[in-house]
């Protein structure tokens, strides 16, 4: 099976408070997101990170412990993740399209107005844009049904299939 997720910003004490998630502290927040990968995902899943990982190397022990084969979009703040962190993953990239459930998805970090294959019914899973709601690309991505934002703040801090995106989006 194949998830997605983005935005877990392990160690950030900052994003406790900037997307206002309900942790008592980063060290909670991190456990919480590791139970919740590990009860979703198997050692035979694939799971596509969309960028924000962790701003340091800090988190390449709590990425060994994720279950599953990991693959990185990088985003704006994994410029800090050197090879130790890096080499947790088997490829590591900045956008990348897939094949899934026989749709054409585009993965990247940051949303995109068009993307390869949007013309023809595939799909682009992202992530950056939180649950943040001033943010105008918040509301003009609503707008395109293909569209899917996969960040564990608006997705219960779990990973998440195509098809729970897609029904997700629908809502």
């Amino acid at each position: 099976m194949i998830f997605y997720t983005s935005d877990l910003h392990f160690g950030d004490e900052r994003i406790l408070r900037l997307s206002c998630r309900p942790f008592a502290s980063v060290e909670e927040m991190d456990a919480v997101l590791i139970r919740n990968w590990n009860q979703t995902v198997s050692e035979e899943d694939t799971v596509y990170i969309l960028g924000d990982l962790a701003f340091n190397d800090e988190a390449a022990q709590k990425v060994k412990e994720l279950k599953g084969r990991k693959t990185l979009l990088l985003g704006n703040h994994d410029a800090g993740l050197t090879l130790k962190t890096l080499n947790c993953f088997e490829r590591v990239d900045k956008i990348m399209t897939i094949t899934d459930g026989g749709y054409s998805v585009c993965l990247c970090h940051y949303p995109l107005l068009s993307y390869e294959n949007s013309i023809y019914g595939g799909y682009h899973v992202f992530g950056h844009l939180h649950n943040n709601e001033d943010d105008p690309a918040s509301v003009i991505m609503k707008s395109f049904p293909r569209s899917l934002p996969c960040g564990v703040d608006v997705n219960g801090f779990t990973p998440k299939t195509l098809a729970q995106l897609i029904d997700a989006h629908r809502r």
